[in-house]
């Protein structure tokens, strides 16, 4: 049986998909594949793409979220896609699905002209992202400063720094405790929405976090 990604494999299916397969045809090389069930599982809440189940006998595409197909075995052709409720797949391949690693988590925080300060908003999701890493103990947490149009490269670059420094000092400051920290700065270089020089853009003043 191959797996055929329309336009990639999402990797959360391969690893349950590896796990079903893997467990049961154990020590079984010459014999043909036991029975294997795929199923396609969302990607942060959404749809992710389609994937191909195929055979020597046929193929089946999994084109929503919590479809599932059911191989027989080699001499067997894929069986029509069944779209099941999340909490009865989440139920059915508990095991497996507890052994998948936690996806990475992205946040974006923002802060007050010219600035190290957040905005308000923004330091009250700072204990959303202390859970995060917690959750991904022993996590990496990586902050990305940017800054918008107003001043120098050079200068941009340090306030970038700084604002992934404030962000990093303040959520380890709340018990934060990740295993490897990443900072970094992108000054005015990779701006979210794009200015011209010395223009004053809120949205651009921000640090981009990402946890795993």
């Amino acid at each position: 049986m191959t797996l055929k990604n329309r336009p990639r494999l999402l990797i959360p299916l391969l690893y349950l998909c590896m796990l079903i397969v893997c467990g049961c045809a154990a020590h079984q090389v010459a014999a043909p594949p036991p029975e294997v069930t795929v199923v396609l599982l969302p990607k942060d809440g959404k749809p992710s793409g389609e994937v191909v189940v195929s055979n020597a006998q046929g193929s089946q595409v999994l084109k929503e979220s919590y479809q599932s197909v059911e191989v027989a075995g080699a001499d067997a052709k894929p069986a029509a896609p069944v779209k099941a409720e999340g909490a009865v797949v989440q139920e059915a391949f508990a095991p497996a699905l507890s052994a998948l690693p936690v996806p990475p988590a992205h946040f974006t925080v923002f802060f007050k002209l010219d600035s190290t300060e957040l905005t308000p908003d923004s330091r009250q999701l700072l204990p959303e992202i202390v859970e995060a890493i917690e959750k991904r103990r022993p996590a990496q947490l990586v902050v990305v400063g940017h800054t918008d149009t107003l001043a120098s490269e050079s200068y941009n670059y340090r306030l970038g720094l700084h604002r992934a420094q404030t962000v990093s000092a303040q959520l380890q400051a709340l018990g934060a405790n990740p295993g490897d920290i990443e900072l970094s700065s992108r000054g005015k270089s990779e701006l979210l929405v794009k200015t011209p020089d010395h223009t004053p853009e809120q949205r651009n003043r921000r640090a981009e976090i990402t946890v795993r």
